[in-house]
């Protein structure tokens, strides 16, 4: 053996037979060593950095732009300067409790939890190409606390419904975000799919089957969404294309001050703050009032006047099955366009309610 660790006995007789074996194979011993030898110091070049670039090239066209660059962004901040410089090939099981603790610190356990999701898929993507031989990252991931109880939004009580509207309308709030306001909780959807609202997703505007086709990359599933439109959101999108038109704006909510910009992020939420509302309701948070309203509706024989399936799909939620998903292709869009007649009638009893007080 090599000085200063000589080989036993026993482990030169099992180094003769391997190489006995190979010669019999009719292979040169040295240079199969030195196959063998390039094979572990390329794999060694590899840094973890350098294949997760690589997986992330080959991966980010699955994804919108938006969600490749947050976890483009979580890789350089948290995972490159703990992993970046390691050989893929050596990453350990301590290597991702240095990454865990890291998160652990700063008390950001879900974006660590949804980051070492992908370096996990980065260490079976080095394992499958020969980079790697196994992934650390599923059991050190039981050594990180658990995950904080989800925080949903603040959503105002129905009972409070007509309160908000009659302050709604005696505000002072410029008249874009409050149709803003009103369309958004008349529709459903989320406040960054109404911010990016433009004439051409309407379609049918005045047949009897008035959809709002919201198109995939504005969706959280990036799945395209229908939405059917009631008597009531027809008649308010008169009132919002007539402001656009006025504007001057491509946007159907544009900014006050500058018409080429559509209405920033949180403009809806600070509005619902100014009525008092802080802490009680956010925007997204009457998507659970819909919910929770709708979910709770029977007929006269005790039975569910709503099914979940039209609530979850009018909500644009997830499917919890993958394969449900994948085989639910349906968009209920006439059981859908009831429940939303209903949905806009209740609100408009909500109104008259909230003048009479």
């Amino acid at each position: 053996g090599r000085y200063p660790a000589p080989m036993s006995p026993a482990l030169a007789r099992a180094w003769r037979e391997e190489v006995k074996a190979v010669v019999r194979a009719g292979r040169d011993p040295a240079r199969v060593a030195k196959v063998e030898k390039r094979i572990v110091e390329q794999a060694r070049s590899d840094t973890f950095k350098e294949i997760a670039e690589e997986w992330f090239d080959k991966t980010k066209g699955l994804w919108k732009p938006s969600h490749g660059d947050w976890v483009h962004n979580r890789l350089e901040l948290d995972a490159y300067p703990v992993l970046g410089s390691i050989p893929v090939g050596d990453v350990t099981h301590d290597d991702i409790l240095t990454l865990i603790r890291r998160f652990e610190k700063r008390d950001t356990i879900e974006i660590g939890r949804k980051t070492l999701r992908f370096v996990s898929r980065i260490m079976r993507y080095a394992k499958a190409a020969g980079k790697a031989k196994a992934d650390p990252v599923p059991d050190a991931l039981d050594a990180m606390k658990p995950k904080p109880r989800v925080k949903h939004h603040a959503k105002l009580p129905t009972a409070r419904l007509p309160e908000f509207f009659g302050k709604l309308a005696a505000s002072g709030h410029d008249p874009v975000t409050k149709l803003a306001l009103r369309w958004t909780i008349l529709t459903w959807v989320r406040t960054g799919e109404s911010r990016f609202f433009v004439p051409g997703e309407i379609e049918g505007r005045y047949s009897a089957e008035p959809v709002w086709r919201i198109p995939a990359e504005r969706m959280k599933m990036n799945r395209e969404h229908l939405v059917p439109l009631s008597r009531q959101a027809v008649a308010l999108l008169d009132e919002i294309d007539a402001l656009r038109i006025r504007n001057g704006s491509e946007w159907m909510f544009p900014q006050v001050l500058n018409a080429k910009k559509p209405i920033s992020e949180n403009c809806m939420l600070y509005a619902v703050y100014d009525l008092g509302y802080k802490g009680v309701a956010t925007v997204h948070g009457f998507r659970g009032v819909a919910s929770t309203l709708l979910n709770e509706q029977v007929d006269a024989n005790d039975n569910r006047r709503f099914d979940a399936d039209w609530i979850e799909m009018q909500l644009a939620h997830e499917e919890e099955s993958e394969s449900r998903g994948a085989y639910n292709a349906a968009q209920y869009l006439t059981p859908r366009r009831k429940m939303m007649q209903w949905w806009a009638d209740y609100l408009d009893d909500q109104e008259r309610i909230a003048f009479l007080l």
